[in-house]
């Protein structure tokens, strides 16, 4: 074998020696607990991240409760108060065609 075999072969031993040691060691990245209240929420559905309206990007929501749609605009990261767009009349998804 040539030195460039050997090289290379001892790099990957050492890399998987490395993964070893790093797999078997639980407490080298401390856990963080996280708790989640998606009740209070859950009504809430994200129909688009990215929309226009009155030419100001924002997120585009619907509630489901009532079908009202909003629009949140956001500027720099910062997300602004919501605007009605209009209200999508389920009950008439009932009816017959």
């Amino acid at each position: 074998m040539t030195k460039n075999d050997w090289t290379l072969r001892l790099l990957l031993l050492l890399i998987v020696l490395f993964l070893g040691v790093r797999a078997f060691q639980p407490d080298a990245i401390p856990s963080q607990t996280v708790h989640a209240q998606s009740v209070q929420f859950d009504h809430i559905t994200v129909i688009s991240t990215l929309f226009l309206f009155k030419g100001q990007q924002g997120l585009l929501l619907l509630d489901k409760r009532n079908g009202n749609v909003w629009f949140m605009p956001r500027q720099d990261a910062v997300i602004g108060d919501p605007q009605f767009i209009l209200r999508v009349p389920f009950e008439k998804l009932d009816r017959q065609p």
